[in-house]
Parts: structure tokens; C-alpha cells; sequence
């Protein structure tokens, strides 16, 4: 947009946080009283209010430091900060950034109190700071780094811009130049230095939105020339970021990601409603964002998350789900402020409009696992209930500050509960706190003589497959070693929404060298009904980690011949203890497999699951009984990538050609129950071939009364299935005409001639038309 555009959309004031009519619009909502929604607005502005009131006459607050134990004492009319002194092991420890954003909650607060009231306390407390802030000699902390990796100068533009906005019709034109004058001298002038930065790290794109903000806010057509510059820089950057983040591999953890989202989608929101532009809005990359996060959303009644990098269980997302709801009409975000409601000022001031809500389990169609190839983060899960259980994995090249030498690690988390663990934020003063926190050591990974990865990222996904039953991804995490590994590359197979399989293959440089696959936990770590204390080895193969009311039972399949130990580390031991698994082979080539099954509610000691595992080369083959629903599972894994072997089951019922193949089958009945084939041509159970291809294809079955189910990926020129006539046959919704699909009754097979690509197909036999 260019100068002359701009100077004709923009608004009058206000224009940043809110504008009159949305102010009214809350009222209104404020006034029904939760009568014509389901969302309590009534009750947020209460406690608004309440904060504001309270914000208002204080004399003084207080800004608590939890990672040093520090806590300072802020002294009201508001003076510049002076040095306090880097706290035992930091260096520049950054105070002025809780500082900052304490004072912006504040102004932010106030201002929006005051349009919804009127009242003059309210508008004159925000003058007292923006006067204040006016008056500082700089809005960054340290005199030797400058403006530069800080984000206090980011805060400050925000909350006088904010402040600025909202009480401009109180102000006088004295006032308002030297509020003005601020925000561009101590402020936007100071970001020039980020003109050419376009690196996506947090603190930038906080500096760049701020910019951009700051810019809206104070320009009109007088200083537009000076000004005009900064909003063109800054909307470049936003642009050229949100095209990234689609493909880019860096992300530092869902904090992170958080913290720089919100200031991108607060860009957009304050774009559309200063001047009507609602591009950067309507961008995929707010598509995505809400996805990634419901994903890698824990199940219970709290909203816990993935933990990877630096970040923490616990995170506020409410608004970019209350802007996104209200702005593109997203229902899994509308799904989320409704499911985890919290009384907080941004679903009161952003959750304007109220899409119909919509469960994660209904938006997702039957697809409760998801790959994020290009940032190497994967989730594998059986839905959103408080009885469901996720499996996260990552095998990443971001290799940001923020990030840790983690790859090819995993957490569990299990009806409410992080069964598996991760440290989650770094400790950043040196010991063996940050040794834990930030290294591989804490992680659950893998040591190499005792020695985890040198390097951040340098890993990667190699292969992945997701369906509605059998889903898989492998990660490759070599290059994160020293050269004491040639290859790591570790699978994780999610089956049937019940059990994860682990698959760990590692070439040493030395066959000598000793192999260490971590498990941490803040659980209990149990054998039988025997709690097992740090220091103690295990005997058996089969591990429980007992958390409150969930459990997970971990049971080591191969090799036999290992030793099994819980350890916790000295000087670490608030992160729990970690179970770990040390193969004694001396091989060059050493394999490690698991069978890792969730049990959502501990109820008794019977053990109703069953497990034969048989190193079938070039297979892993696994047996498992479920009593408890009456269902065998055939597993087969091959070691390589290697198609054209035909396998056997070792009790010779199941046949397969293909990379990866799965069959489930009733116990009781011997029904072929569901089924599927990973890149292979050939399935056979007993003596009949199930499903045959003269090319390798990805095909998932699931088999009902009056229905059979299938998802083919890759697809092939031509396949057969061996199943009763349909009296029915719809591909992807539509019904299949008659070159695509022949039944031959004489065989009892069905033809299906495809060109390769994606094909959901529906069997519908003569019961269900009947009916």
C-alpha cells in the first residue's frame, strides 16, 4: 500500500486496540449478561474492571522474577528503572522485559476501561505513564547492546501506542507531540538498526510488529514523509514472515511461536481495523497456527501442550484463538475458547464475532494424527477426550538459542497426565541444571559413551505415513552426533489408536561403543507392583510408568540381552528420574525395539494385553492378544527399505510384501477385523490374498457389518481386493463408475483400476441399502 493509499484508508482514532464501534458492540455484550451467548462477557469485564480500578490508585507494584528469585519493587508516578544487577550466574540478565510488559498490561488495561466507562481516572492514569515513559532517556536496558536483543523497547511502543490511541481525544496538542515524539524518537528511530533484519527470531518480528504498530499510530499527513518508511519496512517483514513460516523449518517451541504470533496476528488485526486491509489476516499461515497448537494440545480438562524447546506445559493462546475465531471464523478456535474458557481481557476485547464451535475430534474428520514435515514435528494421538492419550516427536533442523539438543525425542502424555517428560524451558545459569534442561542428557534420546548431540537440528523426517489406524514417521538425527554415530534414525509406529511401537536403528563408528535410550518421567517408574528407586536396575523387560490415575507400560522387545536401570541426575532432580535402556551388544549395526501401550485408567492388576515379538529378518515381527477387545494384531516392521521380500508370520497365518504391514483380526470369529499395507503389493491372511498390486501402494482397510472402509495413497494402475460383493462402491464421496471398479463374482474379487493419487472408498453391501 502505498503513502497516499494509506493516508486516505486510515481511520481516526481510535484505530489500534479497538475503535468506538467495537467498544459499543462490548458493551452491548457486556449488558446481556451471558442471555444471548454462551460465553460470559459479563464476568471477564468484571474482573477488568476490577483490575483497572485497582491499577489506578496504586501507588506502587510489583514485578516477580521466578528463574532468579528476584522480585522488584516498581514505585509509582513511574521513574525510569536503574541498573539492579545481573542476579548469581546471568549475564545482561533481562529485567526490563517483565518490567516492560507489566507496564503495557496496565496501559492496556486502563485504556480499554476507560472507553468502555468513561471514567476520568482511568484516562488520566494512562496519561501519567505515557508522560512518564516519555520522559526516559531509552526504552532498551543495556547502553552497550543498544536496541538490539531486547524486547522492553517492542513493549513500550505497543503500550504508549495503545495508550496513546485510546485517550487521544483527552489529550492536549502539547501532550499529544510529546507522546508522539516519543514513540518515534525513543522508539521507531531506535529500530532502524532491524531495517535489513529479516531473520524470524521472536524478538524481531516483537520489534518489527511494534514498528508497524507505531507507526499507525501516530501517523497522519503531516509527519507521514518521516513515519511512512517504518510501515513500509515493517509490512514488508510481515509479509516475507508469514510466506515463511509455511515452509521455513525453525520454530523455538510453542512459547515462542506464541509470543511472535501474537504480535504477527496483532499486526493484522490492527492493519484491518486502521485502515481496512485485511491481507495479512486472510494469510494460510493463521490456517495453520491454530492447528499446530490444538495438535499438540494435551487431553483432560487443562489445556497442557508439547513441551519441546523452550516453552512450558501451561500457555495463554486466548488471543490469537479469540482473533481468529472472530476474524476468519475458525470453529476449532471458537471449539478451544469454549472448551478451556478463562475469564481474560482478549476474549472479551477480540472475541467479537462467535462461530458455531466445532470439536477437534468432528473438525478433523477422522484424523487425530498429524506431520509437520518442514518444522519436524509429528503427533500422533487417539482424539481430544479426557481418556486419550498423544505421542509427540520431533526431528528438526531449527537450530535457534531457543531450541535444544533433543532430536528424536518423544513425550507421552496419557488421559491428563505427561507420563513421558521433557524439562521443557532451559535453565540458562551454568550446572547441571541448564547441563540437564538444554542437553540431550534430558531428553528422551539417545547417549553415545555417556554423550549426547553436539549440534541443534540437523535432523530430520525421512519417511511418514498417517491414516485413520496405523500411522508412522522416522526421524533421522545422525547429524546431531559427533562422529561416533553414523546413523540414528529412530521409527515411531502409532496402531490402531491403542499402541506405539519404537524402532531404533543406530550404525556406530566404533561397535565397541555403549548405547544409552532414555525415558524420563516425573511418574513412578514400577516392575510388577515394586516401585524402583533411582539406582536400581530392572530385571524384567516389562516397565510401568504409574502417574496418578494413568499408566503407560513400556515392554523393551529387542535385544534380549540388555541392561535397565533408573538413574536421576545429581543437581537436576526436580525433573523426576529416568528409566535407561543400555543394549550390551558389541555390534556395528545395533537395533532397539519397544512396544510403548497407554492405559488411561488403572483399575486392577490384571494384565489382559499379550505380546511375542520375533526378529524374523529383514523383519521385526510382533503378535499381540488384546483380551479386553477380543482383537489379535499382526505387526511386521522391515529393517530396510527393501520391498520385494514376501514374509511369513512365524505361526504362518500372515503373508506380506511390502515395507510396513499391519492385520487386525476378531479373536473370537478369525474376521479380518482392519488392515494395512505400507508401500508393498501383497497381503495374504491364511490362504487367501487379501489385496494384491502388480505396484507398491499405501492402502488402510477397516471392515464393518455393512460397510468396509479403505484410504489408497500412491495409488496404482490396477489392484484387487478379496471381499463380498458391494452392492455400492463410492470413491472420494462419489459413485464409482464401471472401468474404475469390477467385480468378478466367480472369485469373489474386486478390481479397482486407479491412476495414482489419494482415493477414500466407501463398500456399502446390500444390508445397509435394505435398512
Amino acid at each position: 500500500m502505498d503513502m497516499d493509499r494509506l493516508l486516505n484508508d486510515i481511520k481516526p482514532h481510535p484505530r489500534i486496540l479497538f475503535n468506538d464501534l467495537e467498544v459499543d458492540q462490548i458493551k452491548r455484550r457486556v449488558a446481556d449478561h451471558g442471555f444471548s451467548h454462551s460465553i460470559p462477557f459479563h464476568e471477564i469485564w468484571a474482573e477488568v474492571e476490577c483490575a483497572a480500578e485497582i491499577y489506578a490508585a496504586e501507588k506502587d507494584f510489583h514485578v516477580p522474577y521466578s528463574s532468579c528469585d528476584v522480585e522488584l519493587n516498581i514505585e509509582l508516578p513511574l521513574t525510569q528503572l536503574q541498573p539492579v544487577g545481573d542476579p548469581p550466574g546471568y549475564v545482561d540478565y533481562p529485567f526490563w522485559t517483565m518490567y516492560s510488559r507489566a507496564i503495557e498490561e496496565r496501559i492496556k488495561v486502563l485504556a480499554f476501561s476507560y472507553k468502555v466507562t468513561g471514567k476520568e481516572c482511568f484516562s488520566l492514569k494512562v496519561k501519567e505513564y505515557l508522560i512518564a515513559l516519555a520522559t526516559f532517556t531509552r526504552w532498551y536496558e543495556f547502553p552497550h547492546r543498544g536496541a538490539d536483543g531486547n524486547l522492553s523497547i517492542a513493549h513500550f511502543i505497543l503500550g504508549v501506542s495503545i495508550g496513546y490511541d485510546a485517550i487521544y481525544d483527552t489529550l492536549s496538542s502539547k501532550e499529544k507531540r510529546t507522546i508522539e515524539y516519543a514513540i518515534y524518537d525513543k522508539g521507531l528511530c531506535l529500530l532502524k538498526n532491524d531495517f535489513f533484519n529479516n531473520d524470524s527470531h521472536n524478538i524481531i518480528a516483537s520489534k518489527k510488529v511494534a514498528m508497524f504498530i507505531g507507526s499507525l499510530a501516530i501517523m497522519d499527513p503531516q509527519n507521514a514523509k518521516q513515519i511512512y518508511p517504518y510501515y513500509q519496512n515493517a509490512y514488508a517483514y510481515l509479509m516475507e514472515y508469514l510466506q515463511n513460516r509455511l515452509a521455513d523449518p525453525e520454530i523455538e517451541g510453542l512459547l515462542y511461536l506464541n509470543v511472535a504470533a501474537r504480535h504477527i496476528l496483532m499486526a493484522a488485526d490492527v492493519l484491518k481495523r486502521s485502515t481496512g486491509n485485511d491481507e495479512l489476516l486472510r494469510h494460510e499461515y493463521f490456517r495453520f497456527l491454530p492447528d499446530l497448537f490444538v495438535y499438540m494440545l494435551g487431553t483432560g480438562t487443562e489445556a497442557t501442550f508439547v513441551n519441546f524447546s523452550d516453552s512450558f506445559y501451561k500457555l495463554d493462546i486466548f488471543y490469537f484463538m479469540s482473533v481468529l475465531a472472530s476474524n476468519v471464523k475458525n470453529p476449532i478456535c471458537s471449539w478451544y475458547l469454549h472448551h478451556f474458557f478463562e475469564k481474560k481481557l482478549d476474549v472479551l476485547l477480540d472475541f467479537k464475532v462467535i462461530p458455531e464451535p466445532v470439536p477437534p475430534d468432528s473438525y478433523y474428520k477422522g484424523n487425530p494424527s498429524r506431520v509437520f514435515p518442514h518444522i519436524g514435528w509429528c503427533v500422533f494421538r487417539n482424539g481430544w477426550n479426557e481418556d486419550d492419550h498423544l505421542l509427540a516427536f520431533n526431528a528438526s533442523e531449527s537450530a535457534k538459542d531457543h531450541n535444544h539438543f533433543d532430536q528424536n525425542n518423544f513425550i507421552l502424555h496419557v488421559a491428563g497426565e505427561w507420563l513421558i517428560t521433557n524439562p521443557g524451558y532451559q535453565d540458562y545459569v551454568e550446572g547441571p541444571r541448564r547441563d540437564f534442561t538444554l542437553g540431550t542428557i534430558g531428553h528422551n534420546s539417545l547417549l553415545v559413551n555417556g554423550k549426547g548431540q553436539v549440534a541443534r537440528g540437523k535432523s530430520r523426517f525421512v519417511d511418514w505415513h498417517t491414516s485413520e489406524n496405523f500411522s508412522f514417521v522416522v526421524g533421522d538425527a545422525s547429524d546431531a552426533y559427533h562422529s561416533s554415530v553414523s546413523k540414528w534414525e529412530r521409527a515411531v509406529v502409532h496402531v490402531d489408536q491403542r499402541y506405539f511401537v519404537l524402532i531404533d536403528k543406530v550404525i556406530k563408528k566404533d561397535k565397541n561403543s555403549n548405547l544409552s535410550f532414555l525415558f524420563h518421567t516425573s511418574a513412578e517408574i514400577q516392575v510388577g507392583r515394586e516401585v524402583i528407586k533411582p539406582g536400581y536396575k530392572v530385571s524384567d523387560n516389562k516397565i510401568r510408568f504409574m502417574g496418578n490415575h494413568s499408566a503407560a507400560d513400556l515392554t523393551i522387545c529387542y535385544p534380549d540381552d540388555v541392561d535397565i536401570e533408573v538413574s536421576q541426575f545429581p543437581g537436576a532432580e526436580q525433573y523426576g528420574v529416568c528409566l535407561e535402556v543400555k543394549p550390551k551388544a558389541k555390534d556395528e549395526i545395533q537395533y532397539m525395539a519397544a512396544l510403548l501401550r497407554p492405559i488411561p485408567l488403572v483399575e486392577s492388576e490384571r494384565d489382559d494385553f499379550y505380546c511375542t515379538f520375533r526378529d524374523s529378518d529383514p523383519y521385526f515381527e510382533w503378535k499381540m492378544v488384546d483380551e479386553s477387545i477380543g482383537i489379535l494384531d499382526y505387526l511386521f516392521i522391515m529393517k530396510t527399505n527393501v520391498c520385494d521380500a514376501t514374509h511369513r508370520s512365524f505361526d504362518g497365518k500372515v503373508r506380506i510384501k511390502g515395507e510396513r504391514g499391519w492385520v487386525s483380526i476378531k479373536d473370537e470369529s478369525n474376521e479380518l477385523n482392519k488392515f494395512t499395507l505400507v508401500n508393498g503389493s501383497e497381503l495374504m491372511v491364511g490362504d487367501e490374498i487379501i489385496i494384491q498390486s502388480p505396484e507398491n501402494i499405501n492402502v488402510s482397510a477397516s471392515f464393518h457389518k455393512q460397510i468396509a472402509k479403505l484410504k489408497i495413497k500412491k495409488g496404482a494402475r490396477e489392484f484387487f481386493l478379496l471381499i463380498s460383493p458391494p452392492a455400492k462402491i463410492m470413491i472420494n464421496g462419489v459413485r464409482a463408475e464401471d472401468d474404475k471398479a469390477v467385480y468378478h463374482h466367480g472369485q469373489g474379487r474386486l478390481d479397482l483400476m486407479l491412476p495414482k493419487g489419494v482415493y477414500d472408498i466407501v463398500l456399502i453391501f446390500p444390508s445397509t441399502l435394505e435398512k
